[in-house]
């Protein structure tokens, strides 16, 4: 195998089980079978709400939406399908051949954010739980008013195998952490200070937030790319790539085609391929008594309108054309688990994976029926799992901020709190509409 090629190859990949970045880990002719594995060719049709017609890579800039999930063995055991999981981490990139450039925007799991696929606001890292990868990829573009034309998705255990392929990595760790390992069976502690970390120090590392925030959480994902990178450059390292690029082959699903995956890594090995990084600015915000990352409105036209340009699409001028604005206009705040006025809706805001359910219908509608039931089970199922992860999530949030004496009056304690009577809360047990949007629905005055 060429060099260039395999160091290329090593490098996204490493890229891959952090970020995560996918397509040119199954260029070795070698990995076919690990690209058939993870191919998706399901969701390969589904096109970006936001986008006229279907991007071609070899002519178009692109966006591909990365998300690292958090499921494992231990969360098998107990019922929880990948398809049930929540995303860990959340990177949306867009790859321009004529700037020589690839952006990437960090997007805090704690965001709160339209979810098409139930119609309502919550944390962002609850729509791949809601309804995989497309819940995600429609929540996104609800968000940022920018066309999510790819997903790569694979799951943390594959980055705790290859940092142990490798030997592990020297990371300087900004503070004892204490973090539940792979399988959620125990703890992984990990002092402060400089050392070479194993595959569970690694992860641990790159997923524990709750001393600081989403956004260092981001950073430290970023610095952990450049030292695996490092570290794979080392001779000693050389060896075990091709175990590594497997590794990934085998823990990854996305819907980019082989000849796509070809095409990308063609226009990308050129050495002066740019890569830059930005993260979405916000605030802590408790909202309903739990904790969300509300980000700015203004950063988010600002970022929209940079990753437009990386897509050589039009600027936004208006901050009503996202659709945060207009429920902040419209309720005075964003209201979390509360289905919006419909009339707040635009193409851009609506579910992808409802018209996927009527092209099933209509080509075989017995099928259908029959998977109906299942489908109404699992959503129900996902929607619990993430209410039940919301609660979780509250109290650890409110534990650490008692811990760095960041309380605030807006913090509530989630086993105290009694809900509003005055505010109509969603069925959790009722699974959404997906051929409607939401009906309107009036909400008291006083709440907003």
């Amino acid at each position: 195998m060429n060099k260039f090629l395999k160091y290329f190859l090593i490098f996204l990949s490493l890229l891959l089980v952090v970020v995560p970045v996918i397509f040119a880990v199954i260029l070795l002719k070698s990995s076919q079978g690990a690209f058939e594995h993870s191919y998706n060719d399901q969701d390969s049709a589904r096109q970006s709400n936001i986008r006229e017609s279907k991007v071609d890579p070899s002519k178009d800039p692109i966006s591909i939406l990365f998300l690292g999930i958090d499921d494992n063995s231990g969360r098998e055991k107990n019922g929880q399908s990948t398809e049930q999981s929540r995303s860990d981490a959340m990177i949306f990139s867009t790859l321009n051949t004529e700037k020589e450039q690839i952006r990437m925007l960090s997007i805090p799991r704690d965001t709160i954010s339209y979810i098409p696929k139930v119609g309502y606001y919550d944390k962002i890292a609850h729509a791949h739980a809601y309804g995989g990868p497309k819940s995600s990829m429609d929540s996104v573009e609800a968000t940022l008013n920018v066309p999510v034309d790819y997903y790569v998705r694979i799951n943390m255990e594959a980055f705790v195998d290859a940092v142990n392929e490798l030997g592990g990595i020297e990371y300087d760790v900004p503070y004892d952490i204490n973090e539940p390992n792979t399988d959620d069976s125990g703890k992984i502690k990990v002092k402060k200070g400089h050392q070479n970390l194993n595959g569970d120090e690694a992860l641990a590392v790159a997923r524990t937030r709750h001393q600081d925030s989403d956004l260092k959480r981001g950073q430290r994902q970023m610095d952990l790319i450049k030292k695996l990178f490092a570290k794979a450059q080392k001779a000693d390292s050389i060896s075990k790539l091709d175990d590594v690029v497997e590794i990934v082959g085998k823990n990854a699903k996305h819907n980019l085609s082989y000849k796509e995956i070809k095409v990308l890594a063609t226009s990308y090995l050129k050495d002066d391929i740019e890569i830059k990084s930005t993260q979405l600015e916000g605030k802590d915000d408790y909202l309903n008594g739990i904790y969300y990352y509300n980000p700015d409105i203004k950063n988010i036209q600002d970022t929209s309108n940079l990753l437009r340009d990386d897509l050589e699409l039009p600027k936004i001028k208006d901050k009503i054309e996202f659709l945060n604005q207009r429920v902040i206009d419209f309720y005075g705040t964003l209201i979390p688990q509360t289905e919006i006025d419909s009339s707040l809706l635009r193409k851009s805001q609506s579910d992808s994976t409802s018209n996927d359910d009527d092209e099933n219908q209509s080509s075989d509608s017995n099928s259908t029926d029959s998977n109906s039931q299942k489908n109404n089970d699992n959503d129900n199922s996902q929607q619990s799992d993430a209410n039940q992860d919301n609660q979780y999530e509250n109290q650890q949030d409110n534990s650490n901020q008692q811990n760095n004496g960041q309380n605030t009056q807006q913090q509530i304690n989630p086993n105290q709190q009694q809900p509003d009577q005055n505010q109509q809360q969603p069925d959790q047990n009722q699974q959404p509409n997906q051929n409607q949007q939401p009906d309107t629905q009036e909400i008291p005055t006083n709440q907003y």
